[in-house]
């Protein structure tokens, strides 16, 4: 009787299941994992909103030393949160961290604009215009 297997047959044969298996594995347990901290921050997100940094010392007293009172210390901390969130997912969902310069310098020039914008944000509350601001209405 001859042989009739093809090449492919022979070099799938000769990497052994293991080895694919494995691999694939490992790749997946790493996405449960980074899936189970987006699931468990989505939770911590979602307690802190509950909370009211305004009225606990320590808050009060760090944020006031940038101008921050009230909600706004709130909308600091959930913004601190989303960021490591959208971190994971950009350097494991997205691969990221396995991307070269090429790719980085853009992004890099990209998270400059967004943290200038923010900061747009941020110069505005703390010196708002009175004739425009909603409070004056």
């Amino acid at each position: 009787m001859s042989d009739h297997s093809t090449p492919a047959e022979h070099k799938h044969d000769a990497h052994g299941h293991e080895g694919h298996h494995g691999s694939l594995m490992s790749h997946s347990k790493v996405y449960l994992i980074i899936g189970a901290l987006l699931f468990i921050f989505t939770v911590i997100t979602v307690a802190l909103s509950y909370i009211d940094f305004a009225h606990i010392g320590i808050f009060k007293w760090a944020f006031g030393l940038v101008g921050l009172k009230g909600d706004g210390i709130n909308i600091v901390i959930g913004l601190i949160v989303a960021t490591f969130k959208v971190c994971l997912v950009g350097a494991w969902f997205m691969h990221l961290k396995q991307e070269t310069m090429q790719i980085w310098r853009p992004l890099l020039f990209t998270f400059f604009f967004v943290f200038a914008l923010f900061m747009l944000f941020v110069l505005a509350y703390l010196d708002p215009i009175p004739s425009s601001s909603h409070w004056f209405h």
